[in-house]
């Protein structure tokens, strides 16, 4: 499948908008199972989403979060409940994780959002077929002039190559959203596509 870009201006703009996305899906699926791994990206994503939740309020009492980034106390103050923030480490099997970490009362207990972030490298810190695979949507935000190079290759290297990000090629539902800065990485004519069509 193709990747889905959205380029905004700044990155507040595009923190606000993955934020925004966050929430209407917690609001959308009571029972909502979402992997959050955004390593630099963390603290003005929570800032923005937590501005969002008091705005427009959330039953957190069927959301698991898997913290990637080890900031349970982020998500707490959110309102998610304590037991249901599960402490998860890359390159573990994401399914078996949730098997035995998370009960939901519908039982569905599968992963609906990964929210995820790439290095200036290109990686995205997590094994492809075991933690991002099995979720049902991916959302990747990345910002910054330092990672413009991470986008090209994204953007530019076949699945089969070594870049581990270019394996979400491969996935069924991909967003990445982009501040102008890391979208410079984008051919011009791509980036000016997506920046017409989605700012």
């Amino acid at each position: 499948m193709a990747l889905n870009f959205k380029v905004f201006e700044t990155k507040g703009i595009a923190t606000r908008y993955v934020a925004d996305l966050v929430r209407k899906q917690f609001n959308g699926d009571s029972t909502s199972v979402v992997g959050i791994n955004l390593d630099s990206e963390n603290t003005s994503f929570f800032d923005e989403l937590l501005d969002d939740v008091k705005k427009n309020p959330v039953d957190f009492s069927q959301i698991h979060i898997l913290d990637y980034d080890g900031k349970a106390d982020y998500y707490t103050e959110l309102g998610v409940p304590t037991k249901q923030v599960v402490k998860a480490e890359a390159k573990n099997d994401v399914e078996s994780l949730i098997k035995d970490k998370v009960n939901t009362d519908k039982k569905k207990n599968k992963l609906m959002l990964d929210v995820i972030t790439l290095t200036e490298d290109s990686d995205t810190g997590l094994d492809y077929d075991s933690e991002i695979h099995p979720a049902r949507e991916v959302i990747v935000l990345v910002t910054g002039k330092e990672k413009a190079q991470a986008i090209k290759k994204l953007y530019e290297e076949p699945v089969s190559s070594s870049v581990a990000s270019a394996k979400l090629k491969q996935h069924r539902m991909v967003t990445v959203v982009l501040d102008n800065e890391a979208a410079q990485g984008l051919p011009e004519d791509v980036r000016s596509y997506f920046t017409i069509q989605f700012s």
